[in-house]
């Protein structure tokens, strides 16, 4: 098992291709409450569970994201993997050719600008293999500073084909670069990211919980970057640290516990070691939230700071970087809950 080198070309990291497939949840339980994102109805579009979500936050006004995102002839340029859009129906219908000249036509079915909601879907026979999908883009103000969030959904049934993460995750990558991070001044001139993955599984919160936080010695159990782990324990939860050895890293990431609530099941630990020289703090957060006795919604952040006056180009590959592996990690304990064995993911030499 190889893990690329941090010292690698983004490009080479955006190239990994994985063939991973978990069985989705069929449908939603029948006593939720109903689904609403912004000005967005998800139940009345589709009862598909929500299957995974991507969230980043851009330097650029809620407007301007809003505006680029909801624009169809825009595809090209925020989906590497497509190469032309044609529009029709009044803008209500675009066909996305791909590079192999797949066509793949998606539905406008609602483009909210004063929400800031656009959802869009796939019909049945679509080429990806998704059943009952609906997307949800949802952007609004970032919280803390100005600049806006945008929120990717993907609702659908049947299975994850990892080639629909990774075109998006590359999406939400195409992104930041296109809009920027939080710098120029802004903390003292460090970039401040912060970078999320969201995933439904078919197994329990509790059993969630028990293999990521209860078993944090033992992520290598499950995880197709980690060859092995070393564990400190403190006697308390807090402060317990695992060393992390990563084939390809030379040498090992220090990965301390910050915070940990069983109650409300979310844990953090920061990553002190094993990290480029220009990162200057790494906190990873894991939180499980029960949807029924067999399912559960899980959900994985990084928020990282790098040194002032670090190349733009360094703070798009370390975020391209951490965002990818964040999501192989969700991706992998999902697998591995699922399907009773670890994911055999295969890297590039």
């Amino acid at each position: 098992m190889r893990l690329i080198s941090t010292l690698k070309a983004t490009a080479a990291v955006l190239s990994v291709a994985t063939s991973l497939a978990v069985t989705a949840p069929s449908a939603i339980a029948q006593d939720m409450p109903p689904r609403v994102v912004g000005a967005v109805m998800v139940d009345e579009l589709t009862m598909a569970p929500m299957q995974f979500a991507i969230e980043v936050e851009l330097a650029a006004s809620p407007a301007e994201v809003f505006a680029f995102v909801s624009d169809s002839n825009n595809v090209d340029d925020m989906i590497g993997a497509v190469s032309s859009v044609s529009v029709s129906g009044d803008g209500m219908s675009r066909d996305l050719t791909l590079a192999d000249g797949t066509v793949v036509t998606e539905t406008i079915l609602v483009n909210d600008a004063g929400k800031m909601s656009f959802a869009y879907s796939l019909p049945g026979d679509n080429p990806l293999g998704l059943s009952n999908h609906l997307a949800v883009m949802q952007v609004r103000p970032a919280e803390e500073r100005d600049g806006a969030v945008l929120s990717w959904q993907q609702y659908f049934d049947g299975e994850i084909p990892a080639e629909v993460m990774a075109l998006y995750t590359k999406a939400a990558a195409s992104l930041t670069d296109r809009f920027g991070g939080y710098s120029s001044g802004m903390h003292s001139g460090i970039s401040d990211v912060t970078l999320t993955h969201t995933r439904m599984f078919n197994v329990s919160a509790q059993e969630v919980w028990a293999e990521v936080a209860e078993n944090y010695a033992g992520a290598h159990e499950w995880s197709s970057v980690i060859e092995s782990i070393e564990f400190e324990d403190t006697d308390g939860k807090i402060g317990d640290v695992r060393a992390c050895f990563i084939p390809g890293l030379g040498g090992a990431t220090r990965e301390i516990i910050t915070r940990y609530d069983e109650d409300n099941l979310t844990y953090a630990y920061t990553i002190e070691a094993g990290m480029p020289p220009f990162v200057t703090s790494n906190e990873a957060e894991w939180s499980v939230k029960p949807i029924d006795e067999d399912s559960s919604e899980v959900t994985v952040s990084i928020v990282f700071e790098t040194a002032p006056g670090v190349p733009p180009q360094a703070v798009a590959f370390a975020r391209t970087s951490f965002f990818m592996f964040a999501g192989f990690g969700i991706d992998d304990l999902k697998y591995f809950l699922e399907k009773g064995t670890p994911y055999a993911r295969q890297f590039p030499s």
